[in-house]
């Protein structure tokens, strides 16, 4: 009984993420910006708590290893979360433009500039969402501090069709009426 119960519910789920929707470029780009920005909020908080505990492993940690809430954030949203530093600068799993993005935030940790959050498209399906974290929090000092900028970034990785698939349909057509 219990299965049935369970798999009308992940039919329903599957039904709604075949729905038909319209969704436009912006829209994805809004909707990208939005749930990274929640994301990012969340899984900042997680990490920071778990690195607070004294006996905590922080070369796991800042690899995001063993953080099981980070990890059901990028399950629920279908994402790739990552904590990058100034050393990915010269990472080539990442794309050229993310490289740029990461050139400058650090110059701005550099130059003390205030840094903002950003949204990279790459192809027509990818959509990288980065974060700096501020140069005071824990996170730069535990999993950075050897680094002489300290410098970290949050970096959410989004596939279009993802997000198109988890939207809901209903806030789109309020967005839209607003």
């Amino acid at each position: 009984m219990d299965r049935r119960v369970e798999g009308s519910k992940e039919a329903v789920e599957k039904m709604k993420s075949m729905q038909i929707k319209r969704v436009t470029n912006p829209q994805v780009i809004e909707i990208v910006d939005d749930w990274g920005e929640r994301i990012v909020k969340q899984a900042q908080l997680q990490l920071e708590s778990v690195l607070s505990k004294p006996k905590a492993d922080f070369s796991q940690l800042c690899q995001l290893k063993g953080t099981r809430k980070i990890d059901s954030l990028a399950s629920l949203y279908a994402v790739q979360i990552s904590l990058l530093g100034a050393k990915d600068i010269k990472n080539p799993a990442l794309s050229t433009k993310e490289q740029e993005v990461m050139d400058a935030y650090l110059y701005n940790a550099e130059n003390k500039i205030s840094q903002i959050s950003n949204i990279q498209k790459l192809g027509d399906s990818l959509f990288i969402y980065t974060s700096p974290i501020p140069l005071t929090n824990r996170i730069c000092q535990k999993c950075f501090g050897e680094d002489a900028t300290h410098l970290a970034v949050w970096r959410v990785r989004f596939r279009k069709s993802d997000v198109i698939r988890k939207v809901n349909a209903k806030s789109l057509e309020n967005k839209r009426k607003s």
